[in-house]
């Protein structure tokens, strides 16, 4: 199957194939705004009056840029949003597509050995192994937790070889890092179907249906359950950002953890010899699980922590003129519901963001955060600067915060970069706050 030669018009597919096609994979074309897309470096084609005419027994689309090979895609004819994902822009797609197992394989073992040279192990044992597209294996996100994994999958292309999955994972996990994993300490879970689905990951045992266990994260203890709930209790992902705040929590003594969720950034602050942490959370189970989060580190007190069930905006009420902090964290969900009203992280800033400053000390600072790809960087410091322009809030834009480390981003796919923060100082007066962020 040689695709570098010419294809007749008859070749190039527009619509459902006869049964010929069976035979070898066909060209299709794609969307000139898919084209685009992908050459920009966005490795996903969205369903469209294009992609709804991939055969839907295709595991593999050839894509067509004027007829000539263009892209190879992972094909998804199930997902409700997502048709394909890009595996490659180059080479002979024939031989990729029959040497697909051993280019999967090789993908993988590159992404362990990025992390183990990373070192990452050293300082946490909840880690991402691999994250998605960014580790060129789209669709697909594998965690280290502990001495569990948990294998995640956000597209129906991985269903047909997680026996490949599992022994990939198996087998790397020895290669690289040394470490003989058996099935019982693998999960899966998928999450390609939407947001009303959501389900537990479920793992390989059919004696255990979920696990709780501890992680370990600078030196801070947090409990984690894999198949109990849809999320395992603490976001992987911020791990490498908490650790590029180490320096913000060492020099804060009284910190305000809004939407803290199950207390990371809370257990940090006091790790790091915050003598005064206040946590706010509308749900009652995560603010005990925070608690004895705080209280599986033998070196917290938990006099030294306040719990306050309640909303952000309520809290922030309650605060004024009552309390003052030297850090403020705000880590809200994209949109969110109180069982009485929904609301836009974005648009939500509007009204805490004064309140926030208020509750902040002079030389303090807070930290800002918006989890949607919906938003850009650009968009979000905009709407930061008018907020502080518009109420005279006196505050200097000082560092932007994004994914890193064994959660990379990449610059031209807005939805694998979807966090985005900012730490913003409370300048004295005089201070100069026209300097841009980092």
């Amino acid at each position: 199957m040689n695709y570098n030669r010419n294809f007749n018009r008859s070749e190039t597919i527009t619509g459902r194939t006869n049964t010929s096609h069976f035979n070898r994979p066909q060209l299709y074309e794609i969307h000139p705004i898919s084209i685009k897309m992908i050459q920009k470096g966005n490795p996903w084609v969205t369903l469209d009056k294009y992609s709804e005419q991939f055969h839907p027994n295709e595991k593999f689309i050839v894509a067509s840029n004027r007829r000539k090979p263009f892209a190879l895609l992972l094909h998804d004819p199930r997902h409700s949003t997502v048709r394909a994902r890009l595996w490659s822009k180059e080479g002979n797609f024939g031989k990729q597509i029959k040497n697909f197992k051993n280019d999967f394989i090789a993908r993988v073992k590159e992404a362990f050995k990025q992390r183990k040279d990373q070192k990452i192990l050293d300082k946490r044992n909840n880690l991402y192994l691999l994250f998605g597209e960014a580790d060129r294996v789209p669709g697909l996100f594998i965690q280290l937790l502990n001495d569990q994994i948990l294998i995640q999958s956000y597209t129906h292309f991985w269903d047909r070889y997680q026996d490949i999955i599992l022994q990939t994972v198996m087998n790397q996990m020895k290669q690289v890092f040394g470490v003989e994993v058996f099935k019982d300490q693998i999960w899966m879970q998928n999450r390609a179907d939407s947001n009303e689905f959501k389900a537990p990951a479920k793992g390989l045992d059919p004696n255990l249906s979920f696990k709780r266990f501890e992680i370990n994260e600078f030196g801070c203890k947090y409990n984690v359950s894999i198949g109990e709930f849809y999320d395992n209790g603490i976001y992987t992902d911020m791990a490498a950002v908490r650790e590029k705040l180490e320096k913000t929590f060492k020099s804060s003594k009284k910190v305000l953890n809004l939407y803290s969720y199950t207390g990371a950034f809370s257990v940090y602050a006091m790790k790091n010899g915050a003598t005064k942490v206040t946590s706010v959370d509308l749900s009652e189970t995560y603010m005990e699980l925070l608690e004895s989060n705080i209280k599986l580190n033998e070196d917290m007190s938990i006099g030294n922590h306040t719990s306050m069930i309640s909303s952000v905006s309520d809290a922030l009420n309650e605060l004024k003129d009552k309390e003052t902090f030297d850090l403020i964290i705000c880590d809200p969900p994209s949109s969110s519901s109180n069982g009485t009203k929904r609301t836009n992280a974005l648009k939500e800033y509007e009204k805490m963001l004064p309140k926030m400053y208020h509750l902040l000390e002079d030389g303090g600072q807070m930290v800002l955060f918006l989890n949607t790809h919906k938003v850009s960087k650009r968009k979000f410091s905009e709407k930061i600067d008018k907020i502080t322009a518009d109420k005279k809030l006196n505050l200097k834009n000082v560092k932007f915060l994004s994914l890193n480390s064994d959660c990379p981003s990449m610059p031209r796919f807005a939805e694998g970069s979807y966090l985005k923060g900012f730490i913003l100082k409370k300048a004295a007066q005089k201070d100069d706050t026209s300097k841009k962020p980092e």
